[in-house]
């Protein structure tokens, strides 16, 4: 996938398949350090992280396919605008990335006044040719869920290899 330093985007509010529901309103949330981000108490974090893991191969493979369409369903609009020049750079040439391991932590959840943000941390091996050595990444993918829709990726954030926990 892309695999150059992303900046956040901003959030636009576009429906997708959701990826989890939101925590009810009335869970007891756990704060954060910054006492900004949480994990509501009734918050399914496995299941979450489990869907998460889903939807990061699911995008894996509709960004190999180059379908500026297809990842509509995953991304938000501002993100889609950032990484059409990419796609657009790439052009028809095959592309074919392997997920060899992958590993998904919850970061934490922050309430917006139009939705949540939730952000997790994915690290493991992927393998971008057939036959090519599979390489280490880790990166934090920001998810927006608007108040009336799905989880869609807002941005991602890359962490050099040689500064990854």
């Amino acid at each position: 996938m892309w695999r150059e330093t992303l900046k956040p985007a901003a959030p636009a509010a576009a429906a997708a398949a959701p990826v989890a529901a939101a925590a009810a309103p009335a869970a007891m949330p756990k704060m954060g350090d910054d006492n900004n981000w949480f994990v509501p108490g009734d918050f399914d974090t496995p299941n979450f992280l489990k869907q998460a893991k889903e939807q990061f191969v699911r995008i894996q493979a509709v960004w190999d396919s180059g379908s500026t369409d297809g990842l509509r369903e995953f991304l938000t609009d501002d993100l889609i605008t950032e990484l059409k020049p990419q796609l657009a750079e790439r052009g028809a040439a095959p592309n074919k990335t392997e997920v060899v391991l992958l590993n998904a932590e919850m970061l934490g959840i922050e309430t917006v006044s139009d939705g949540h943000l939730a952000s997790v941390r994915f690290s493991g091996m992927l393998r971008e040719a057939p036959g090519a050595e599979a390489f280490r990444f880790e990166e934090v993918w920001n998810l927006f869920k608007p108040a009336n829709g799905g989880w869609l990726l807002a941005g991602i954030q890359q962490i050099p290899v040689d500064l990854a926990s």
